[in-house]
């Protein structure tokens, strides 16, 4: 792909177009935007594959040890889920640096994003294996697997400022992103949830050994397509200082960015720290709390977690569509704001009602699960547009990986709080109820961002003046010539997708 040409075999074209999203001023329909509707749509499967296997290897967990409170390889079996969504978050935030300097001092994005793309679904596939014996291995490919993911989703953020620098296009792109992984998520889970409740007569083991699988089908079917022919090659940004390593380099850009953003830009620092404490929707965090918490405080087995997560995604849909509406009547800012709030409320409500195994609490968890649906598909695109319309034009990738970083670095808190007081016989209710907390404190510091109209004019006001200094102190001659041949590939590239979609 190095050419810019879309060279995708004709006989497979077809594949892209139910994908393809056009530039709601040009109309124009980049590849690289259908190339992120795939990967998110890969994602989806992969990301809903671990309420099957995770509530089914708690179980066989749990077997092992003779009891949910029982411990096995030193940890409770019903803190098994939770304790591998901390290991992937401490890991990727020590590594992210690490994975942020190759972004941008290598021309190696492209093949980072298919690599980990390759490591997920082999590690998903690999779980079809699932059973009594097997169920500790299992374990860790579940591990790899979720720190592969991120580290895959740092890669494609690094993709998403190049779509565009508005932000009104930005909330189409993202609504329609979420929007086409929500759909996919839902067909495959409904799939899945048909073939268990068929004269079949799936077990839970069954059914989960049945959702790896396809779900790997479709993560190599979307992946493959979108990190061979979508995605481009990106040269470097940036050179690395003689004597430097890609490590200390990663930490040390880390520092200089995060300085420069405190000092100069209000909005983005508070932006960023609120972040700390808002749960990232690729992380896990809050899968393997309510997987764990539907499995062994409601009593939920495979079968009805599917249900739940299938009410989930269908209102994500229509909270999507709330961002997009949303981003463009109270701004981006508000609208991620109203989302964590929402969240919070009906994850406060869930603990506080909620109060055992009846079929009274099952039938309520059905209800808040499509509540909670609607806000997971509210929030995470309008954080992903309030994302770009406060990052400073030529900054882009750097600033992006900085973003992703604070999304991550302590992403582990919540899990671990609610590992912690699960340890120590504290009533899974108020573990779930953290939660609520650590969005309200990400709301509060929101409320330090100041006007979205003036951190949006600040970005515009020094974007220029950013990049005039910053050829100044990288070289002319060396950014020009990156500059023209980033132009020479952008032109043709919505020149051949406007000629594609015609």
């Amino acid at each position: 792909m190095a050419s810019g040409k879309h060279s995708a075999p004709a006989f497979l074209r077809w594949l892209e177009f139910p994908f393809r999203v056009k530039n709601i001023n040009t109309h124009i329909s980049l590849e690289e935007a259908t190339g992120h509707a795939m990967d998110v749509s890969a994602r989806g499967p992969i990301n809903q594959t671990g309420s099957f296997v995770g509530s089914a290897m708690m179980r066989l967990a749990a077997a092992q040890a003779g009891g949910r409170n029982k411990s096995v390889y030193g940890i409770e079996a019903s803190s098994i889920l939770a304790v591998g969504s901390l290991i992937v978050g401490i890991a990727a935030g020590i590594t992210m640096p690490l994975v942020g300097a190759i972004v941008d001092h290598t021309d190696h994005r492209k093949a980072m994003g298919s690599v980990s793309a390759l490591i997920v679904v082999l590690s998903v596939g690999l779980q079809v294996m699932l059973s009594a014996e097997t169920w500790f291995a299992c374990f860790i490919f579940e591990v790899i697997g979720g720190y592969a993911l991120i580290m895959h989703q740092v890669c494609t953020m690094a993709y998403l400022p190049d779509l565009t620098h508005d932000y009104t296009e930005m909330a189409h792109y993202t609504s329609r992103f979420m929007m086409n992984q929500y759909l996919v998520q839902g067909a495959y889970t409904s799939m899945v949830i048909a073939i268990s409740f068929s004269p079949l007569g799936l077990s839970n083991l069954s059914t989960a050994r049945l959702a790896a699988g396809l779900s790997c089908a479709i993560g190599v079917i979307f992946f493959g397509y979108a990190w061979i022919f979508l995605f481009r090659k990106r040269p470097r940004l940036r050179v690395l200082a003689p004597g430097a390593n890609l490590y200390t380099t990663g930490f040390k850009q880390l520092l200089d960015t995060s300085r420069f953003v405190f000092k100069n830009y209000k909005a983005l620092k508070w932006f960023m720290i609120a972040l700390l404490f808002s749960p990232e929707a690729g992380a896990g965090v809050v899968l393997a709390i309510a997987v764990t918490f539907l499995t062994f405080f409601v009593k939920m087995d495979v079968k009805e977690i599917a249900v739940v997560s299938l009410l989930m995604l269908f209102s994500n849909i229509p909270g999507a569509y709330i961002s997009r509406k949303m981003c463009r009547w109270i701004n981006p800012l508000n609208s991620f704001r109203l989302a964590e709030l929402m969240f919070a409320t009906v994850n406060a409500l869930i603990a506080g009602t909620v109060t055992g195994a009846t079929d009274k609490d099952k039938s309520l968890v059905y209800f808040y699960a499509a509540l909670v649906g609607v806000a997971f598909g509210w929030m995470f695109p309008s954080q992903r547009t309030l994302a770009v319309a406060l990052i400073p034009k030529g900054q882009e990738t750097e600033i992006m990986g900085l973003i992703s970083f604070f999304g991550q670095i302590v992403g582990w808190l919540p899990v671990f709080v609610f590992t912690v007081m699960n340890e120590n016989g504290v009533s899974m209710r108020w573990g779930l109820a953290s939660l609520s907390f650590f969005l309200v404190v990400s709301f509060f510091f929101t409320l330090f961002c100041g006007k979205f109209e003036d951190a949006v004019a600040l970005v515009e006001h020094t974007s220029d003046e950013y990049l005039d200094n910053f050829k100044r102190k990288s070289g002319v001659l060396e950014l020009n010539s990156f500059a023209e041949e980033g132009e020479e590939k952008e032109k043709p590239r919505g020149t051949d997708q406007a000629n594609d979609s015609d």
